[in-house]
């Protein structure tokens, strides 16, 4: 019943995650470059995770030197690789594109899953893979040229590129809870190595006079764009992945995510998708769900 319990977490991340595009749409139209766009957001929510860390236990900043590797990787796929995949997605297509193909990182979290973890892959699992990636076809206007939903080539394989890493990031924080960190100092090393790679090529000048010019506004987008679209769903998803199955997780995360995402889009920029990329939609969403169901 408890490890049920902890599924809701990921609800929590994919709703969080998929407001993301919003938030990368207000910096990139402020003239946020991609590498600056994901600096800002990695370094304060860095102090955030710092702070907690000093206030609560401040041995949750020892590691094993020999884990360093393992935790600058969870910061290249879950963090680097994955937001530079995905803010690409979001500039260059609709919301509900580019969160419907992040959610297809299921397929390969199931399959890394059953290689490194032992859980099972069975033909029902089989199936709804294929099933959401029809969906996701559907979806991304290849049939159809309906609706007004953006499409852009690039934009398309990126959006693919950011599920690939989105997987890879759930099977190297699976490896990293087995070791028994918790999630703020994954996070927090995690973070540190982001920033020391994305440092130099960051348009520092951009940042500060974004907040120099309204420091009231740029701080709470800051803020709100660090903690509520990448700290927190990172820290949730990170404890539901070391109480539960990841597969189960990952699909759970995707299930929600698209949807969020596909509101946000609609409320705010008016992407209405077509009746293919409504159904589309559906069937990807409904697949993804049916594979945390028991047969």
């Amino acid at each position: 019943m408890r490890n049920k319990l902890y599924l809701l977490l990921p609800v929590i991340s994919g709703t969080c995650w998929g407001t993301q595009g919003v938030f990368v749409r207000i910096l990139a139209n402020a003239g946020f470059n991609n590498v600056t766009i994901i600096t800002s957001r990695i370094i304060v929510s860095m102090m955030v995770v710092l702070a907690v860390i000093l206030i609560t236990d401040r041995s949750k900043l020892r590691v094993n030197v020999r884990d360093l590797p393992l935790l600058c990787s969870i910061g290249v796929f879950g963090v680097l690789l994955l937001a530079f995949a995905y803010n690409i997605a979001v500039i260059r297509t609709s919301l509900s594109l580019a969160a419907v193909l992040l959610c297809l990182a299921p397929i390969f979290v199931l399959i890394s899953s059953a290689i490194f973890f032992g859980e099972k892959l069975t033909r029902l699992k089989v199936f709804c893979m294929l099933a959401a990636v029809f969906g996701c076809i559907l979806l991304s206007g290849l049939l159809d040229d309906g609706g007004n939903l953006r499409w852009d080539t690039i934009g398309f394989f990126f959006g693919l590129g950011s599920a690939v890493a989105n997987a890879a990031y759930t099977t190297v924080s699976k490896m990293a809870t087995k070791k028994k960190y918790s999630a703020v100092t994954i996070y927090f090393y995690s973070f540190i190595f982001v920033i020391l790679v994305l440092a130099p090529f960051a348009d520092w000048h951009m940042i500060i006079g974004y907040l120099a010019a309204s420091p009231l506004k740029a701080s709470g987008i800051y803020l709100t764009h660090s903690v509520w679209t990448s700290l927190l769903p990172a820290l949730l998803y990170t404890i539901a992945v070391q109480k539960a199955e990841a597969g189960k997780v990952a699909i759970i995360s995707s299930g929600a995510e698209p949807v969020s995402s596909m509101v946000a889009g609609l409320l705010i920029y008016s992407e209405i998708p077509s009746l293919l990329g409504i159904l589309g939609m559906v069937i990807t969403t409904v697949s993804l769900i049916v594979l945390i169901r028991k047969r």
